[in-house]
């Protein structure tokens, strides 16, 4: 069964704060309430997070910035999709100390990823119909452009076109450095064959301009079990969000298929599907090229991350295997 746990290390390290210093860090953003309880919230691969119980009854999570331009920029796009996407409000937020930190609204649920073996295999199928619908909302979102942005939604750069701009970094990425070291010459050299011939494919992706979350995957929705079914209950995690193709987002998702449950990722496309925004006939060739970006952003990291390196060259691998 999928594990997150197994295939990816931690892209920056912990930042492990004492009570003691938490209570100073937050004390001016509680409006005179107290903290009765801390615990460390696991599941992220960058930033820290912890959940304060307070004594008006209220729970938040503490999030640590590791990258406080992406933590900037994560704040604006919950802000941005709130009333529409399932995401944690924004309580207040203080990038003046040497921990810039937001305080977020605590959801009660489950992340996906460790429901897989909990639930039965009709819940998930409905489950993953509604991370299908979920995703459909957060590409109704158009930013006007395509590539990275700021907490202002200032694109440095923006692309004039998106998949010819990641064919043009993946080709980059293989032709020397660290991605060909670590890929050793021969899987690189036929990664490099396999991209040059689909340059077509790439450049003829429609320059879309959506709202990509850019790490759309199981342990980072949020499930909790409402009447009769489950629901989202929050998508998490935004802090790699740009412009683009939406095919993106899907090629993360399902990015280890062979590993989730039967009917897993056909009932998350239903739901995907199931309302305006379509998919083009060979958009699972599409989403797999795209993912080879992710790839390539791994296995350039200035940090040695064994698992998260194994798990880029397996799937380039496998890229590679369907050209």
């Amino acid at each position: 069964m999928l594990d997150y746990n197994t295939k990816f290390d931690r892209r920056e390290s912990t930042s492990l704060l004492n009570e003691v210093e938490i209570r100073e860090l937050v004390r001016s953003q509680l409006g005179g309430s107290e903290i009765e309880s801390v615990s460390v919230l696991t599941g992220g691969f960058v930033n820290s997070n912890y959940r304060l119980v307070l004594s008006d009854h209220r729970s938040l999570v503490l999030r640590i910035g590791a990258r406080p331009g992406d933590l900037k920029k994560e704040l604006r796009v919950l802000k941005h999709v709130q009333d529409t996407v399932p995401v944690p409000a924004v309580i207040a937020q203080d990038f003046s100390g040497s921990h810039p930190f937001a305080l977020l609204e605590f959801i009660e649920g489950t992340l996906l990823s460790d429901s897989l073996s909990s639930l039965d295999p009709s819940e998930l199928t409905k489950v993953a119909f509604e991370a299908g619908i979920s995703l459909q909302t957060i590409h109704s979102f158009d930013l006007g452009k395509a590539g990275f942005f700021n907490e202002n939604f200032v694109f440095s750069p923006a692309f004039e076109n998106f998949g010819g701009s990641l064919y043009d970094y993946i080709c980059s990425s293989l032709a020397g450095g660290r991605v060909r070291e670590r890929l050793g010459e021969t899987l690189a050299e036929c990664a490099l064959e396999c991209v040059r011939a689909k340059r077509d494919v790439y450049w003829s992706i429609p320059n879309s301009t959506r709202l990509i979350h850019c790490d759309y995957n199981l342990k980072n929705i949020l499930i909790r079990s409402i009447g009769s079914g489950w629901k989202v209950a929050a998508i998490l995690d935004w802090e790699f969000a740009i412009g683009g193709s939406p095919l993106v987002d899907i090629g993360n998702f399902l990015r280890f298929e062979d590993e989730l449950p039967a009917g897993f990722s056909e009932s998350f496309v239903g739901g995907y599907t199931s309302g305006a925004i379509g998919l083009p006939s060979n958009w699972r060739e599409i989403a797999r090229l795209l993912d080879l970006a992710a790839m390539m952003n791994f296995l350039e990291g200035k940090e040695e991350a064994p698992r998260t390196f194994h798990t880029a060259v397996s799937v380039i691998r496998k890229t590679v295997d369907a050209c």
